[in-house]
Protein backbone atom coordinates (compact mmCIF):
# COMPACT_ATOMS: atom_id res chain seq x y z
CA UNK A 1 0.00 0.00 0.00
CA UNK A 2 2.79 2.34 0.33
CA UNK A 3 4.07 4.66 -1.88
CA UNK A 4 0.49 4.10 -4.14
CA UNK A 5 -2.55 5.48 -2.38
CA UNK A 6 -4.12 7.84 -4.57
CA UNK A 7 -5.18 11.31 -2.52
CA UNK A 8 -8.19 12.02 -4.38
CA UNK A 9 -10.95 9.29 -3.59
CA UNK A 10 -9.90 8.61 0.05
CA UNK A 11 -8.94 9.09 3.12
CA UNK A 12 -6.92 7.81 6.45
CA UNK A 13 -8.18 6.31 9.42
CA UNK A 14 -6.25 6.65 12.39
CA UNK A 15 -7.13 5.41 16.07
CA UNK A 16 -5.14 6.72 18.92
CA UNK A 17 -5.30 4.96 21.68
CA UNK A 18 -4.14 7.38 24.62
CA UNK A 19 -3.83 4.71 27.17
CA UNK A 20 -3.10 5.72 31.51
CA UNK A 21 0.43 4.07 30.94
CA UNK A 22 0.93 3.68 27.41
CA UNK A 23 -0.25 5.39 23.87
CA UNK A 24 -0.14 3.41 20.72
CA UNK A 25 -1.41 4.52 16.99
CA UNK A 26 -2.62 2.42 14.16
CA UNK A 27 -3.76 3.84 10.48
CA UNK A 28 -5.40 1.99 7.57
CA UNK A 29 -6.62 3.50 4.21
CA UNK A 30 -9.47 3.46 1.91
CA UNK A 31 -8.01 3.33 -1.27
CA UNK A 32 -7.64 -0.10 -2.70
CA UNK A 33 -10.98 -2.36 -4.22
CA UNK A 34 -10.98 -5.18 -1.76
CA UNK A 35 -12.29 -4.81 1.65
CA UNK A 36 -10.25 -4.03 4.30
CA UNK A 37 -9.43 -6.30 7.42
CA UNK A 38 -7.47 -6.25 10.69
CA UNK A 39 -4.34 -7.25 8.38
CA UNK A 40 -4.12 -4.61 6.48
CA UNK A 41 -4.58 -2.06 9.65
CA UNK A 42 -1.06 -1.06 10.38
CA UNK A 43 0.47 -0.17 14.02
CA UNK A 44 3.30 2.35 14.59
CA UNK A 45 6.54 0.11 15.68
CA UNK A 46 9.20 2.83 15.47
CA UNK A 47 9.11 5.40 18.47
CA UNK A 48 12.28 7.65 19.94
CA UNK A 49 13.66 6.32 21.95
CA UNK A 50 12.73 2.62 21.36
CA UNK A 51 12.17 -0.01 18.66
CA UNK A 52 9.89 -2.52 17.85
CA UNK A 53 7.38 -1.73 20.16
CA UNK A 54 3.40 -1.21 18.65
CA UNK A 55 3.43 1.59 21.75
CA UNK A 56 5.25 4.06 23.81
CA UNK A 57 4.89 5.19 27.48
CA UNK A 58 2.53 8.06 28.05
CA UNK A 59 5.03 10.45 29.76
CA UNK A 60 6.22 14.00 29.11
CA UNK A 61 9.23 15.74 30.76
CA UNK A 62 9.64 19.40 29.75
CA UNK A 63 12.59 21.41 28.23
CA UNK A 64 12.25 24.48 30.40
CA UNK A 65 11.85 21.75 33.86
CA UNK A 66 14.89 19.65 32.69
CA UNK A 67 18.73 21.43 31.62
CA UNK A 68 19.48 18.13 29.77
CA UNK A 69 17.33 18.31 26.89
CA UNK A 70 16.40 21.30 24.64
CA UNK A 71 12.94 20.20 23.53
CA UNK A 72 10.52 18.39 24.80
CA UNK A 73 10.83 14.39 25.61
CA UNK A 74 8.29 11.78 25.30
CA UNK A 75 7.41 8.05 26.04
CA UNK A 76 10.60 6.11 25.71
CA UNK A 77 12.99 9.17 25.61
CA UNK A 78 12.05 10.09 29.09
CA UNK A 79 14.96 8.71 31.05
CA UNK A 80 14.49 8.11 34.59
CA UNK A 81 16.49 10.98 36.29
CA UNK A 82 14.13 13.51 34.16
CA UNK A 83 11.57 15.35 35.99
CA UNK A 84 8.44 14.46 33.96
CA UNK A 85 5.09 13.96 34.45
CA UNK A 86 2.78 10.32 33.67
CA UNK A 87 -0.69 9.09 34.22
CA UNK A 88 -2.24 12.83 33.17
CA UNK A 89 -5.14 10.90 31.30
CA UNK A 90 -6.66 10.09 34.91
CA UNK A 91 -6.86 13.98 35.36
CA UNK A 92 -8.97 14.66 32.70
CA UNK A 93 -11.53 12.20 34.90
CA UNK A 94 -10.86 13.78 38.75
CA UNK A 95 -13.23 10.87 39.87
CA UNK A 96 -11.08 8.24 38.30
CA UNK A 97 -7.73 10.05 39.57
CA UNK A 98 -8.88 10.02 43.22
CA UNK A 99 -9.52 6.44 43.16
CA UNK A 100 -5.38 6.20 42.15
CA UNK A 101 -4.60 9.12 45.45
CA UNK A 102 -2.31 6.22 46.92
CA UNK A 103 1.55 7.34 48.45
CA UNK A 104 2.87 4.06 47.13
CA UNK A 105 2.18 4.85 43.58
CA UNK A 106 5.16 7.23 43.10
CA UNK A 107 7.14 4.24 44.10
CA UNK A 108 6.72 2.68 40.66
CA UNK A 109 5.78 5.29 38.77
CA UNK A 110 7.80 8.04 39.98
CA UNK A 111 7.14 11.79 41.12
CA UNK A 112 5.36 12.79 38.44
CA UNK A 113 2.48 10.65 38.24
CA UNK A 114 -1.03 11.97 38.63
CA UNK A 115 0.59 15.47 38.98
CA UNK A 116 0.57 18.58 36.33
CA UNK A 117 2.89 21.58 35.76
CA UNK A 118 1.39 24.62 38.27
CA UNK A 119 0.42 26.35 35.00
CA UNK A 120 -0.77 23.83 33.37
CA UNK A 121 -4.41 22.54 33.22
CA UNK A 122 -4.88 18.69 32.75
CA UNK A 123 -6.37 19.39 29.39
CA UNK A 124 -3.16 21.34 28.09
CA UNK A 125 -1.21 19.05 29.86
CA UNK A 126 -2.73 16.25 28.18
CA UNK A 127 -2.58 18.36 24.69
CA UNK A 128 1.42 19.05 24.91
CA UNK A 129 1.98 14.86 25.45
CA UNK A 130 -0.71 14.43 22.11
CA UNK A 131 0.93 17.08 20.46
CA UNK A 132 4.50 14.85 20.65
CA UNK A 133 3.02 11.96 19.61
CA UNK A 134 1.06 13.48 16.52
CA UNK A 135 3.82 15.24 15.50
CA UNK A 136 6.08 11.64 15.66
CA UNK A 137 2.94 10.27 13.48
CA UNK A 138 2.74 12.55 10.67
CA UNK A 139 6.36 12.67 10.30
CA UNK A 140 6.00 8.83 9.84
CA UNK A 141 3.30 8.86 7.44
CA UNK A 142 5.09 11.58 5.69
CA UNK A 143 7.73 8.89 5.34
CA UNK A 144 5.60 6.11 4.33
CA UNK A 145 2.83 7.71 2.10
CA UNK A 146 4.70 10.89 1.12
CA UNK A 147 4.08 14.64 2.89
CA UNK A 148 2.14 15.99 -0.48
CA UNK A 149 -0.40 13.11 0.20
CA UNK A 150 -0.61 13.46 3.22
CA UNK A 151 -1.84 16.77 3.56
CA UNK A 152 -3.87 16.37 0.27
CA UNK A 153 -6.11 13.32 2.63
CA UNK A 154 -8.88 13.94 4.50
CA UNK A 155 -7.92 12.27 7.93
CA UNK A 156 -10.38 10.65 10.65
CA UNK A 157 -8.85 10.72 13.72
CA UNK A 158 -10.30 8.16 16.46
CA UNK A 159 -9.00 8.49 20.02
CA UNK A 160 -9.87 6.02 22.50
CA UNK A 161 -11.33 6.38 25.90
CA UNK A 162 -12.10 4.13 29.01
CA UNK A 163 -15.47 2.16 29.18
CA UNK A 164 -16.24 4.37 32.66
CA UNK A 165 -14.70 7.58 31.25
CA UNK A 166 -17.62 10.53 32.58
CA UNK A 167 -18.95 12.78 29.98
CA UNK A 168 -16.71 15.39 31.46
CA UNK A 169 -13.73 13.73 30.35
CA UNK A 170 -14.69 12.37 27.14
CA UNK A 171 -15.34 16.06 26.23
CA UNK A 172 -11.76 17.06 27.96
CA UNK A 173 -9.67 14.08 25.96
CA UNK A 174 -11.84 15.52 22.62
CA UNK A 175 -10.76 19.29 23.41
CA UNK A 176 -6.92 17.81 24.04
CA UNK A 177 -7.07 16.20 20.85
CA UNK A 178 -7.78 19.13 19.29
CA UNK A 179 -5.62 21.40 21.08
CA UNK A 180 -2.89 18.97 20.53
CA UNK A 181 -3.86 19.08 16.21
CA UNK A 182 -3.45 22.90 16.67
CA UNK A 183 -0.01 22.93 18.64
CA UNK A 184 1.38 20.48 16.61
CA UNK A 185 1.56 23.00 13.14
CA UNK A 186 1.25 20.47 10.60
CA UNK A 187 -0.92 20.82 7.49
CA UNK A 188 -3.89 18.90 7.90
CA UNK A 189 -6.58 18.29 4.99
CA UNK A 190 -9.68 20.91 5.50
CA UNK A 191 -11.96 17.95 5.96
CA UNK A 192 -10.14 15.72 8.56
CA UNK A 193 -12.49 14.81 12.07
CA UNK A 194 -11.91 13.96 15.35
CA UNK A 195 -13.93 11.51 16.91
CA UNK A 196 -14.10 9.16 20.27
CA UNK A 197 -14.75 5.28 20.79
CA UNK A 198 -14.93 3.35 24.00
CA UNK A 199 -11.85 1.21 24.59
CA UNK A 200 -13.37 -2.26 24.75
CA UNK A 201 -15.78 -1.31 22.02
CA UNK A 202 -12.45 -0.93 19.69
CA UNK A 203 -11.15 -4.32 21.23
CA UNK A 204 -14.32 -6.06 20.23
CA UNK A 205 -14.05 -4.76 17.12
CA UNK A 206 -10.45 -6.26 16.59
CA UNK A 207 -11.26 -9.15 18.33
CA UNK A 208 -14.29 -10.18 15.82
CA UNK A 209 -12.79 -9.26 13.05
CA UNK A 210 -9.65 -11.09 13.73
CA UNK A 211 -11.86 -14.29 14.32
CA UNK A 212 -14.27 -13.47 11.65
CA UNK A 213 -11.50 -12.72 8.63
CA UNK A 214 -12.58 -14.28 5.39
CA UNK A 215 -16.06 -14.82 6.47
CA UNK A 216 -15.04 -17.73 8.72
CA UNK A 217 -17.99 -17.85 11.43
CA UNK A 218 -15.73 -21.21 13.19
CA UNK A 219 -15.37 -19.60 16.56
CA UNK A 220 -18.00 -16.31 16.51
CA UNK A 221 -21.64 -16.66 15.68
CA UNK A 222 -24.41 -14.66 15.83
CA UNK A 223 -26.10 -14.28 18.83
CA UNK A 224 -22.98 -15.26 20.82
CA UNK A 225 -22.15 -12.73 23.64
CA UNK A 226 -18.33 -11.84 23.70
CA UNK A 227 -16.62 -10.18 26.99
CA UNK A 228 -13.65 -8.31 26.87
CA UNK A 229 -11.56 -7.55 29.60
CA UNK A 230 -8.95 -4.67 28.64
CA UNK A 231 -6.05 -5.34 31.21
CA UNK A 232 -4.37 -1.92 30.83
CA UNK A 233 -1.22 -0.56 33.00
CA UNK A 234 -3.44 1.26 35.53
CA UNK A 235 -6.87 0.10 35.05
CA UNK A 236 -9.27 -3.63 33.76
CA UNK A 237 -12.46 -2.48 32.39
CA UNK A 238 -14.74 -5.72 31.67
CA UNK A 239 -17.78 -5.33 28.83
CA UNK A 240 -19.93 -8.14 27.67
CA UNK A 241 -21.65 -7.41 24.00
CA UNK A 242 -23.73 -9.44 22.06
CA UNK A 243 -23.19 -10.72 18.13
CA UNK A 244 -26.20 -8.99 15.80
CA UNK A 245 -24.07 -9.84 12.55
CA UNK A 246 -21.28 -10.57 11.14
CA UNK A 247 -21.77 -10.59 7.34
CA UNK A 248 -21.87 -8.00 5.34
CA UNK A 249 -21.15 -5.77 8.10
CA UNK A 250 -20.22 -6.19 11.84
CA UNK A 251 -22.65 -5.35 14.11
CA UNK A 252 -22.95 -5.43 17.71
CA UNK A 253 -24.56 -3.84 21.41
CA UNK A 254 -23.71 -3.97 24.71
CA UNK A 255 -25.00 -6.35 27.01
CA UNK A 256 -24.30 -5.14 30.58
CA UNK A 257 -23.33 -2.45 32.24
CA UNK A 258 -19.82 -2.56 31.92
CA UNK A 259 -17.75 -2.98 34.99
CA UNK A 260 -13.69 -2.13 36.66
CA UNK A 261 -11.37 -2.17 38.93
CA UNK A 262 -8.15 -1.20 40.53
CA UNK A 263 -6.12 -3.74 39.17
CA UNK A 264 -3.91 -3.16 36.31
CA UNK A 265 -0.08 -4.03 35.64
CA UNK A 266 1.69 -1.29 37.41
CA UNK A 267 0.08 -2.79 40.89
CA UNK A 268 2.72 -6.02 40.00
CA UNK A 269 5.25 -3.74 39.77
CA UNK A 270 4.31 -1.56 43.29
CA UNK A 271 4.80 -5.13 44.92
CA UNK A 272 7.72 -5.86 43.78
CA UNK A 273 9.28 -2.56 45.18
CA UNK A 274 7.73 -3.52 48.40
CA UNK A 275 9.57 -6.91 47.94
CA UNK A 276 12.84 -4.84 47.41
CA UNK A 277 12.20 -3.04 50.06
CA UNK A 278 11.48 -5.52 52.30
CA UNK A 279 14.67 -7.76 51.14
CA UNK A 280 17.14 -5.04 51.37
CA UNK A 281 15.51 -1.91 53.59
CA UNK A 282 17.87 0.50 53.69
CA UNK A 283 20.44 -0.61 50.81
CA UNK A 284 17.51 -0.15 48.06
CA UNK A 285 15.03 2.82 49.46
CA UNK A 286 18.52 4.84 49.40
CA UNK A 287 18.61 4.46 45.41
CA UNK A 288 18.21 7.48 43.55
CA UNK A 289 14.77 7.56 41.45
CA UNK A 290 17.21 7.11 38.23
CA UNK A 291 18.16 3.19 39.84
CA UNK A 292 14.66 2.32 41.03
CA UNK A 293 12.54 5.08 39.39
CA UNK A 294 10.22 3.98 35.64
CA UNK A 295 12.80 3.76 33.23
CA UNK A 296 15.43 2.45 35.21
CA UNK A 297 17.72 -0.92 34.45
CA UNK A 298 15.69 -2.38 37.56
CA UNK A 299 12.18 -1.74 36.16
CA UNK A 300 13.15 -2.42 32.51
CA UNK A 301 14.32 -5.93 33.64
CA UNK A 302 11.09 -6.64 35.85
CA UNK A 303 9.42 -6.01 32.64
CA UNK A 304 11.39 -8.40 30.69
CA UNK A 305 10.17 -11.15 34.14
CA UNK A 306 6.81 -9.89 34.08
CA UNK A 307 6.61 -10.79 30.16
CA UNK A 308 8.36 -14.01 30.95
CA UNK A 309 6.25 -15.41 33.74
CA UNK A 310 4.10 -18.12 33.15
CA UNK A 311 5.95 -19.63 30.06
CA UNK A 312 8.06 -22.00 31.95
CA UNK A 313 6.64 -24.84 33.65
CA UNK A 314 10.11 -24.54 36.18
CA UNK A 315 8.70 -23.25 39.33
CA UNK A 316 12.23 -23.29 40.57
CA UNK A 317 12.90 -20.96 37.69
CA UNK A 318 14.92 -17.77 38.60
CA UNK A 319 14.93 -14.10 37.27
CA UNK A 320 17.52 -11.60 37.01
CA UNK A 321 16.74 -7.81 37.78
CA UNK A 322 19.79 -5.01 37.21
CA UNK A 323 19.88 -3.55 40.31
CA UNK A 324 23.51 -2.64 41.99
CA UNK A 325 22.90 -1.83 46.03
CA UNK A 326 26.38 -1.42 48.01
CA UNK A 327 26.45 -4.08 50.67
CA UNK A 328 23.55 -5.72 49.14
CA UNK A 329 26.09 -8.71 47.48
CA UNK A 330 25.90 -10.50 50.75
CA UNK A 331 22.77 -11.17 51.06
CA UNK A 332 21.50 -14.03 48.88
CA UNK A 333 18.90 -12.80 46.89
CA UNK A 334 21.09 -10.73 45.09
CA UNK A 335 20.56 -10.70 41.71
CA UNK A 336 17.48 -13.35 41.27
CA UNK A 337 14.32 -13.92 42.53
CA UNK A 338 11.90 -17.17 42.19
CA UNK A 339 9.11 -17.83 40.72
CA UNK A 340 7.40 -18.07 43.84
CA UNK A 341 8.10 -14.78 44.67
CA UNK A 342 6.86 -13.29 41.24
CA UNK A 343 3.69 -15.67 41.91
CA UNK A 344 3.05 -13.40 45.11
CA UNK A 345 2.97 -10.38 42.98
CA UNK A 346 0.95 -11.35 40.45
CA UNK A 347 -1.44 -13.24 42.28
CA UNK A 348 -3.63 -10.35 44.37
CA UNK A 349 -3.70 -8.35 41.18
CA UNK A 350 -5.19 -11.35 38.73
CA UNK A 351 -7.79 -12.78 41.62
CA UNK A 352 -9.06 -8.76 41.59
CA UNK A 353 -9.38 -9.47 37.47
CA UNK A 354 -11.27 -13.13 38.17
CA UNK A 355 -13.33 -11.21 40.50
CA UNK A 356 -14.16 -8.77 38.15
CA UNK A 357 -14.64 -11.60 35.88
CA UNK A 358 -16.43 -13.69 37.94
CA UNK A 359 -19.51 -10.65 38.66
CA UNK A 360 -20.28 -10.14 35.00
CA UNK A 361 -20.29 -13.58 33.85
CA UNK A 362 -22.64 -14.50 36.89
CA UNK A 363 -24.75 -11.11 35.37
CA UNK A 364 -25.18 -12.43 32.28
CA UNK A 365 -26.85 -15.97 33.53
CA UNK A 366 -26.58 -17.23 29.35
CA UNK A 367 -22.80 -19.40 29.56
CA UNK A 368 -23.51 -21.07 26.52
CA UNK A 369 -21.91 -19.32 23.62
CA UNK A 370 -19.90 -16.50 26.29
CA UNK A 371 -16.08 -16.01 25.10
CA UNK A 372 -13.73 -14.31 27.25
CA UNK A 373 -11.68 -12.16 25.38
CA UNK A 374 -8.06 -10.12 27.43
CA UNK A 375 -6.83 -7.52 25.82
CA UNK A 376 -4.36 -4.60 26.47
CA UNK A 377 -0.63 -4.80 27.70
CA UNK A 378 -1.51 -6.59 30.46
CA UNK A 379 -3.42 -8.69 28.74
CA UNK A 380 -0.12 -10.39 27.16
CA UNK A 381 0.68 -12.16 30.76
CA UNK A 382 1.63 -15.97 30.09
CA UNK A 383 0.35 -15.86 33.63
CA UNK A 384 -3.23 -14.17 33.04
CA UNK A 385 -3.72 -16.84 30.09
CA UNK A 386 -3.85 -14.38 27.72
CA UNK A 387 -6.20 -16.07 24.43
CA UNK A 388 -5.59 -13.31 21.80
CA UNK A 389 -2.47 -12.81 19.58
CA UNK A 390 -1.20 -9.55 19.45
CA UNK A 391 -3.83 -8.42 22.54
CA UNK A 392 -1.43 -4.93 23.47
CA UNK A 393 -2.31 -3.34 20.12
CA UNK A 394 -6.34 -4.93 19.78
CA UNK A 395 -7.51 -1.85 21.15
CA UNK A 396 -5.31 1.06 19.34
CA UNK A 397 -5.91 -1.53 15.64
CA UNK A 398 -10.13 -2.05 16.85
CA UNK A 399 -10.11 2.08 17.00
CA UNK A 400 -8.71 2.23 13.07
CA UNK A 401 -10.62 -0.57 11.80
CA UNK A 402 -14.33 0.92 13.23
CA UNK A 403 -13.86 4.12 11.76
CA UNK A 404 -12.83 2.51 8.44
CA UNK A 405 -15.72 0.65 8.53
CA UNK A 406 -18.40 2.74 11.29
CA UNK A 407 -18.42 -0.13 13.19
CA UNK A 408 -20.17 0.59 16.75
CA UNK A 409 -22.39 -0.78 19.11
CA UNK A 410 -26.26 -0.95 18.04
CA UNK A 411 -27.00 -0.13 21.25
CA UNK A 412 -24.99 0.56 24.75
CA UNK A 413 -26.36 0.66 27.94
CA UNK A 414 -26.40 4.02 30.08
CA UNK A 415 -23.88 3.85 32.75
CA UNK A 416 -25.64 6.79 34.69
CA UNK A 417 -28.78 8.69 35.54
CA UNK A 418 -29.88 11.66 33.73
CA UNK A 419 -32.10 14.19 34.42
CA UNK A 420 -32.99 17.93 34.53
CA UNK A 421 -33.16 20.79 37.55
CA UNK A 422 -35.97 22.83 36.87
CA UNK A 423 -38.27 25.13 39.36
CA UNK A 424 -41.86 24.78 39.88
CA UNK A 425 -45.13 26.31 42.66
CA UNK A 426 -43.31 25.85 46.18
CA UNK A 427 -44.93 23.63 48.28
CA UNK A 428 -43.57 23.27 51.91
CA UNK A 429 -44.83 20.05 52.41
CA UNK A 430 -42.24 19.16 49.71
CA UNK A 431 -39.57 22.00 49.48
CA UNK A 432 -36.92 23.91 51.45
CA UNK A 433 -37.20 27.31 52.04
CA UNK A 434 -33.83 27.91 51.14
CA UNK A 435 -34.95 26.78 47.64
CA UNK A 436 -37.80 29.46 47.56
CA UNK A 437 -37.74 32.08 45.41
CA UNK A 438 -40.17 34.92 44.30
CA UNK A 439 -41.23 35.17 40.66
CA UNK A 440 -42.02 38.16 39.42
CA UNK A 441 -43.63 36.74 36.13
CA UNK A 442 -46.23 35.09 38.44
CA UNK A 443 -46.88 37.99 40.74
CA UNK A 444 -43.73 37.22 42.97
CA UNK A 445 -45.45 34.15 44.23
CA UNK A 446 -43.11 31.80 45.77
CA UNK A 447 -41.36 28.71 43.34
CA UNK A 448 -38.76 26.12 44.42
CA UNK A 449 -35.35 25.72 42.65
CA UNK A 450 -34.00 22.24 42.21
CA UNK A 451 -36.48 20.02 41.38
CA UNK A 452 -35.26 16.65 39.61
CA UNK A 453 -37.09 15.42 36.24
CA UNK A 454 -35.26 12.26 35.67
CA UNK A 455 -35.26 11.16 32.11
CA UNK A 456 -32.71 8.48 31.58
CA UNK A 457 -32.34 5.05 33.95
CA UNK A 458 -28.42 3.71 34.63
CA UNK A 459 -28.89 0.66 32.60
CA UNK A 460 -31.23 1.89 30.10
CA UNK A 461 -30.92 0.69 26.08
CA UNK A 462 -29.42 3.48 24.37
CA UNK A 463 -28.56 3.87 20.68
CA UNK A 464 -27.98 6.42 17.74
CA UNK A 465 -31.09 7.71 17.61
CA UNK A 466 -31.79 8.32 22.13
CA UNK A 467 -32.10 11.58 23.24
CA UNK A 468 -33.50 13.43 26.20
CA UNK A 469 -35.70 16.46 25.66
CA UNK A 470 -36.72 18.92 28.19
CA UNK A 471 -39.01 21.73 27.21
CA UNK A 472 -39.81 24.66 29.45
CA UNK A 473 -40.96 27.94 29.55
CA UNK A 474 -38.52 30.55 31.07
CA UNK A 475 -39.52 34.00 32.49
CA UNK A 476 -36.83 36.97 31.81
CA UNK A 477 -36.26 40.58 31.73
CA UNK A 478 -35.94 42.07 28.17
CA UNK A 479 -32.87 43.67 29.29
CA UNK A 480 -31.47 41.20 30.56
CA UNK A 481 -31.92 38.97 27.52
CA UNK A 482 -30.22 41.48 25.15
CA UNK A 483 -27.08 41.38 26.90
CA UNK A 484 -26.97 38.11 29.24
CA UNK A 485 -28.11 34.45 29.17
CA UNK A 486 -29.92 31.47 30.44
CA UNK A 487 -29.00 28.87 32.56
CA UNK A 488 -29.81 25.06 32.47
CA UNK A 489 -28.39 22.53 34.69
CA UNK A 490 -28.09 18.75 33.81
CA UNK A 491 -27.90 16.22 36.73
CA UNK A 492 -26.43 12.86 36.49
CA UNK A 493 -26.88 12.04 40.39
CA UNK A 494 -24.24 14.81 40.71
CA UNK A 495 -24.36 17.74 39.08
CA UNK A 496 -23.18 17.23 35.11
CA UNK A 497 -23.30 19.90 32.95
CA UNK A 498 -24.57 23.73 32.82
CA UNK A 499 -26.01 24.99 29.56
CA UNK A 500 -26.09 28.38 28.83
CA UNK A 501 -28.46 29.55 26.05
CA UNK A 502 -28.11 32.96 24.57
CA UNK A 503 -31.29 34.80 24.08
CA UNK A 504 -29.63 37.90 22.39
CA UNK A 505 -30.28 36.57 19.28
CA UNK A 506 -34.11 35.84 19.39
CA UNK A 507 -36.75 37.68 18.05
CA UNK A 508 -38.41 38.00 21.41
CA UNK A 509 -42.02 40.12 20.04
CA UNK A 510 -43.04 36.90 19.45
CA UNK A 511 -43.43 35.63 22.66
CA UNK A 512 -46.00 36.82 26.29
CA UNK A 513 -44.80 39.69 27.48
CA UNK A 514 -45.98 41.83 30.42
CA UNK A 515 -44.65 44.37 33.10
CA UNK A 516 -43.05 43.09 36.37
CA UNK A 517 -41.39 45.47 38.74
CA UNK A 518 -41.36 48.56 36.29
CA UNK A 519 -39.58 46.01 33.38
CA UNK A 520 -41.00 44.44 30.63
CA UNK A 521 -40.80 40.63 30.93
CA UNK A 522 -40.71 38.05 28.03
CA UNK A 523 -42.50 34.27 28.65
CA UNK A 524 -39.38 32.71 26.26
CA UNK A 525 -40.57 28.60 25.10
CA UNK A 526 -37.20 26.35 24.42
CA UNK A 527 -36.51 23.16 24.11
CA UNK A 528 -33.10 21.91 25.28
CA UNK A 529 -32.30 18.42 23.33
CA UNK A 530 -29.34 16.13 24.56
CA UNK A 531 -28.26 13.72 22.37
CA UNK A 532 -26.68 10.39 23.81
CA UNK A 533 -25.91 8.53 20.61
CA UNK A 534 -23.83 10.79 18.34
CA UNK A 535 -20.89 9.14 16.43
CA UNK A 536 -18.91 11.85 17.76
CA UNK A 537 -18.90 9.75 21.03
CA UNK A 538 -19.59 12.41 23.29
CA UNK A 539 -23.23 14.22 24.73
CA UNK A 540 -24.10 16.99 21.85
CA UNK A 541 -26.48 19.40 23.34
CA UNK A 542 -29.20 21.64 21.26
CA UNK A 543 -31.18 24.47 21.76
CA UNK A 544 -34.38 25.44 19.76
CA UNK A 545 -36.36 28.59 20.12
CA UNK A 546 -39.48 29.69 18.01
CA UNK A 547 -38.80 26.38 15.76
CA UNK A 548 -34.71 27.20 15.31
CA UNK A 549 -32.01 25.96 16.45
CA UNK A 550 -29.70 28.55 18.81
CA UNK A 551 -26.45 28.78 17.75
CA UNK A 552 -24.60 30.11 20.31
CA UNK A 553 -25.10 27.13 22.95
CA UNK A 554 -22.44 26.90 25.74
CA UNK A 555 -22.11 23.90 27.74
CA UNK A 556 -19.75 23.54 30.92
CA UNK A 557 -19.32 20.84 32.65
CA UNK A 558 -19.11 20.69 35.93
CA UNK A 559 -15.59 20.70 37.06
CA UNK A 560 -14.03 21.82 34.14
CA UNK A 561 -11.83 25.05 34.97
CA UNK A 562 -12.58 28.72 33.08
CA UNK A 563 -9.99 27.86 30.52
CA UNK A 564 -11.50 24.44 29.57
CA UNK A 565 -14.87 25.60 28.82
CA UNK A 566 -16.39 23.48 26.36
CA UNK A 567 -16.82 25.43 23.03
CA UNK A 568 -20.31 26.46 21.44
CA UNK A 569 -21.51 23.42 19.23
CA UNK A 570 -21.75 26.15 16.14
CA UNK A 571 -17.75 27.26 16.87
CA UNK A 572 -15.99 22.99 16.15
CA UNK A 573 -13.58 24.49 13.95
CA UNK A 574 -10.29 24.96 14.97
CA UNK A 575 -9.19 27.12 12.11
CA UNK A 576 -5.75 27.98 10.97
CA UNK A 577 -2.69 28.39 13.37
CA UNK A 578 0.90 29.79 11.98
CA UNK A 579 -0.47 28.28 8.28
CA UNK A 580 -1.13 24.95 9.27
CA UNK A 581 -4.77 23.69 9.42
CA UNK A 582 -5.93 21.31 11.83
CA UNK A 583 -9.00 18.85 11.78
CA UNK A 584 -12.43 19.74 13.26
CA UNK A 585 -14.73 18.07 15.93
CA UNK A 586 -16.82 16.34 13.58
CA UNK A 587 -20.95 16.99 13.31
CA UNK A 588 -22.72 14.61 10.79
Amino acid sequence: MEGTISSSLHKLIIGVDFGTTATGISWVSTAGAHVKVLDDVHCIMNWPGGNNSCKTPSRLAYANNNESINANAFGFEVKSYMESFAWMKLLLDPEQATKFDDPSLTKSEGDGVLKRPINKTPVELCADYLTEVIQHAYAYLSRTITAEVLEATPIDFWFTVPAVWSDKAKADTLRAARYAAKQAKLRWHPDSQLFLIREPEAAAVATVSALTQGGSQQHIKVGDSILICDCGGGTVDITTYVIDSITPKLAFKELLVGTGGKCGSTYIDRQFLEWMEDMFGPHFTSLPPAKRGPASALMKSFETAKLDFGMSTDIKKYYEVDCFMEEAHKSHWYDDSECGDLKSMFDPVVDKIIALLQSQLDAERRQAGQTVFLVGGFGESAYLNAVLHKCQSAIVRGAALSGLHNIQPTSRRSRLHYGWSCSEAFDPMRHDERDAYLDPWYNNGKRATGNMCWELSKGDLVDETTKVDFGFAEPVYEDFVKSGSFNLDLYCVHKLASISLNYGIVDLTCFESKVANGRRMRRICAEVAVHFGHRRGVLVFTAVVNGKEIGATEVNFNGQSTTDVTESMSNMDIGSNAGALTPSCAQQ
